[in-house]
């Protein structure tokens, strides 16, 4: 993994941010990380400091708003009945519920709202709307988070006499609806800033309606900016900070809300919006019964606001059961048919339900750090969800092949799109090749932005310091440093625990599902440690501690690993074995771009392939998640995915894999077997001592033969050691070394033991 630090400071930069610190009253690192956000000058820095509602763009600059409050009270004039027709998704909702009650608030007398199912498609939807006209014979349709793509429908309905107003804030396409629009991207410039969700649009329809009144609903739209993964820059970093405020006014604190955060409400920040809220909002949508959180959000009646509350929560533990079960299935097609090679990962499957395909596109992105799209069936066709990385516009490569398309929308970082079943392999080769061809080297998960990296302990203001840049979410991200370490020893938070602690020079580090990296962190090799910085209070003390996010070796110096890979070979002989074709070193394949995995046994037949010299070298398993060609020291095992494997010198064991695997015939990768002791009174001696050192911490089996082997050779020590844990005659539990008195096993039952004899005696 490469780390990318923010810019090095000049003296002329590193005055300036000396100036800025000492003008806000702030540490000079606290103003380094805004000046790496753009926060400039001492105006920028206390501007945005102080997020509030001070940072809000007057309504009026919208266009379309001053012509839509016209229309509204012209309808409040008459008695007109108004409907407004949302989405299923928590900006949809929260847009619904924030106009309702502005419009209530207005004096509009009758005002009805529908919420469509994800069944019946996203946008307007003609038969629903004459069937709801035939119970309430609305005069007035304002659309909230959809309608800018519905010139169509939009026709039609003003054929039978209805007036529309869209509000919305998805990308405009090139025909644009015949009716007053309100989208900040279709003000040219005029409004300032173009990235309200579809609730800070409603909300701002509301305030030129009402006023101030409007800001009593600023908690829905600070839900839907971040539910919507919108940006918390400029105006949007003002609505979730001022939102935020009524999530953490016990006074002021929704019933709703309450129920949804269930244990979340101590303090509310934008990542509790995120995890704790959101789901259970669009869990409703995904689960078929969208409208459940409409109720919630516009009820009075506080046993309905709890059962309404209750099933939200239900529906979003079943909502996580079913993209679990579509992740797990979504993830084996891809490996199965390296779908990761490509630019752009494109995955279907026509049981799959569409409403779980959006969360497990963000989840696979997550894994392979490249553009997701994942499609479900669909009433003859394939609907998908995009979601995708920083820097990548899915929307606009999506648009530049919207031919091969029967719908589209979205914005830059999540889109959906609907597919005919003939046109779909037509699509995902075109969409690959936009990708690849506008987007170089986008191995991005290779890389990974860190602010600066922390030697010694990390500062306790500037940690406190950090806070004040909340909001953090898209667009103002929590920054992330890193530091050294060499060895480190991660113990589980307790036992059995997946959750892992250990402690660096610079703070006391959580890793959560850290089990991956506790035998990296083993290693006798530097790392860096990524890690986020948290600040928390108990009984009145205060604690720092970092959360790790990412943990990279540096392999440039394997000398001290030689044990480790010796341990790694011997585990392989326990592998079943693959098929594979010999090979001369001199007529390597073709090297792909990706899709080969290079495997070396011994470091020191590198040096007969300056060929690959371009190539990076890992230990134990691969650094890319995208098959990305590189070779790998010692592997424990091989991941599925790769078109060939190739092994540059004869390991003790081919590992069985579906690639196609080659093995060159010149060199050999087991040396060490030569010194290798099979002799029973060798074996005698070992275990003797192995006795003596019952009960002892048993971590890691190279730490313990490191730190325990004494007068024997190590390599001799691991190997005994390992038989003798095969045979069963000594074992670990719980992290202790133990020694089973009464089992009595021969070492010819070993097959670790068998396969090194008969290695030793056919060797050449």
């Amino acid at each position: 993994m490469k780390i990318v630090y923010g810019e090095k400071l000049n003296s002329e930069k590193e005055q300036l941010i000396r100036q800025i610190a000492l003008s806000c009253n702030i540490t000079f690192d606290t103003a380094r990380l805004l000046f790496y956000r753009k926060q400039d000058t001492v105006e920028k820095v206390k501007r945005f400091l102080n997020p509030s509602k001070k940072g809000f763009y007057n309504p009026k600059m919208l266009s379309g708003v001053a012509s839509a409050v016209e229309k509204i009270k012209n309808a409040k004039f008459l008695s007109k009945s108004v409907l407004i027709f949302g989405d299923y998704d928590a900006d949809g909702v929260c847009a619904t519920t924030v106009l309702y009650n502005c419009l209530k608030d207005f004096g509009i007398s009758s005002i009805s709202m529908y919420i469509p199912e994800r069944s019946e498609g996203y946008g307007l939807n003609l038969e629903t709307i004459e069937r709801l006209r035939d119970k309430n014979n609305f005069d007035l349709i304002i659309t909230v988070d959809c309608g800018i793509s519905d010139y169509d429908k939009i026709e039609k309905l003003k054929e039978l006499g209805i007036d529309i107003i869209v509000t919305d804030h998805h990308e405009p396409p090139e025909i644009l609806p015949d009716c007053i629009k309100i989208n900040p991207k279709l003000c040219g410039g005029a409004y300032p800033f173009d990235g309200l969700c579809g609730a800070g649009v409603a909300y701002k329809l509301g305030y030129a309606l009402i006023g101030e009144k409007a800001n009593d609903y600023l908690d829905f739209v600070a839900l839907a900016t971040v539910a919507d993964s919108m940006e918390l820059v400029s105006e949007n970093r003002d609505i979730v900070a001022e939102g935020l405020k009524l999530f953490n006014n016990p006074k002021k604190l929704r019933l709703c809300m309450k129920y949804l955060l269930g244990d979340n409400t101590k303090t509310v920040v934008a990542q509790t919006l995120a995890y704790a809220i959101a789901p259970r909002i669009n869990a409703g949508g995904r689960m078929g019964d969208a409208n459940c959180a409409l109720r919630l959000f516009t009820s009075n009646n506080p046993n309905e606001i709890y059962e309404l509350a209750v099933k939200l929560n239900g529906y979003n533990i079943e909502r996580q059961t079913w993209c679990d079960k579509i992740y797990r299935e979504a993830k084996e097609k891809i490996q199965k048919y390296s779908l990761n090679k490509r630019s752009v990962i494109l995955v279907k499957d026509e049981n799959w339900q569409t409403g779980f395909v959006g969360i497990v596109a963000a989840r696979l992105v997550e894994d392979f750090a490249k553009p997701v799209v994942v499609f479900a069936g669909q009433d003859g066709f394939l609907k998908g969800s995009a979601r995708s990385i920083e820097g990548v516009n899915i929307h606009e490569a999506i648009n530049a092949n919207k031919d091969l398309l029967l719908c589209f929308g979205g914005h830059s970082q999540a889109a959906g799109v609907s597919v005919s079943k003939q046109n779909f392999m037509a699509f995902e080769s075109a969409l690959n090749d936009y990708i690849s061809s506008h987007y170089v080297a986008l191995d991005v998960s290779q890389s990974i932005y860190v602010e600066w990296e922390i030697k010694g302990e990390f500062p306790k203001q500037f940690a406190k310091e950090i806070e004040l840049l909340e909001p953090f979410g898209v667009g103002n991200k929590s920054p992330l440093f890193s530091t050294e370490v060499t060895k480190v020893k991660a113990n589980p938070l307790k036992e059995n625990s997946p959750h892992y602690s250990f402690r660096s020079e610079c703070l006391e580090m959580l890793n959560f599902n850290g089990e991956k990296d506790v035998a990296t962190l083993s290693l006798p090799v530097p790392k860096k440690i990524v890690f986020e910085v948290n600040v928390s209070t108990f009984k009145g003390k205060e604690y720092i501690k970092g959360y790790v996010r990412n943990v990279s070796a540096d392999f440039s110096d394997m000398s001290k690993l030689s044990l480790h890979a010796i341990n790694n070979q011997l585990d392989s002989i326990l592998s079943e074995q693959g098929e594979f074709k010999m090979l001369d070193k001199t007529n390597l394949p073709p090297t792909d771009v990706v899709g080969t995995l290079y495997v070396i046994s011994d470091l020191k037949n590198l040096k007969e392939y300056n060929k690959l010299s371009g190539l990076s070298v890992s230990f134990a398993k691969p650094e890319s998640k995208n098959l990305i060609s590189e070779i790998v020291y010692a592997p424990a095992v091989i991941p599925q995915g790769y078109d060939r494997v190739i092994y540059l010198d004869k390991p003790i064991t081919v590992q069985n894999t579906l690639a196609k695997t080659y093995v060159v015939k010149d060199l050999v990768g087991y040396d060490f077997i030569k010194k290798l002791d099979v002799e029973r009174t060798y074996f005698s001696q070992v275990f003797a001592h192995l006795v003596s050192l019952k009960n002892k911490p048993f971590f890691d089996i190279v730490d313990f033969v490191n730190t325990n082997a004494e007068s024997f050779e190590k390599e001799n020590f691991l190997f005994a050691l390992k038989v003798f844990i095969e045979l069963g005659i000594f074992s670990v539990n719980n992290k202790v070394f133990t020694y089973n008195e009464k089992v009595k096993n021969a070492l010819t039952n070993s097959k670790l033991y068998s396969k090194i004899v008969l290695l030793k005696g056919n060797y050449v």
